[in-house]
């Protein structure tokens, strides 16, 4: 595990959605489906960083890991986010994409958090 071990308290900052409420002039249902949005494309952002990753394709593992780091700092999952940066440092400091397999360990913990984040955002704001 990483320095994010902290992240199996809490998951999502509640607090990030409270305030993209209170942007959108209060109105839950769109909350509800920016969040719905994001829960759907999670696996699919994740899917694509391992794809990346076996490929050894360092563009495309870049432009996956900054829209994972974006949409969950966006809905508040602190954990993924701060996860997601970690990986676009490691990324950053590689000298070329066939190092990228060296980067697998960052996102199989990127996976272990995925399921608990989903479930905390679908209890939370569904």
């Amino acid at each position: 595990m990483s320095e994010y071990d902290e992240c199996t308290d809490s998951l999502v900052d509640r607090s990030v959605l409270t305030e993209l409420r209170a942007d959108v002039g209060g109105d839950q249902a769109i909350v509800n489906a920016f969040v719905r949005n994001y829960v759907a494309m999670l696996p699919w952002r994740v899917a694509r960083l391992h794809h990346a990753l076996d490929n050894l394709d360092l563009d495309e593992a870049m432009d996956a890991v900054l829209s994972l780091k974006t949409s969950s700092h966006m809905v508040g999952a602190i954990c993924l986010r701060r996860l997601a940066a970690e990986l676009e440092i490691g990324m950053k400091l590689l000298s070329g994409g066939e190092q990228l397999a060296e980067l697998t360990p960052l996102v199989d913990e990127i996976d272990a958090f995925v399921f608990g984040t989903i479930s905390q955002l679908e209890s939370s704001f569904s």
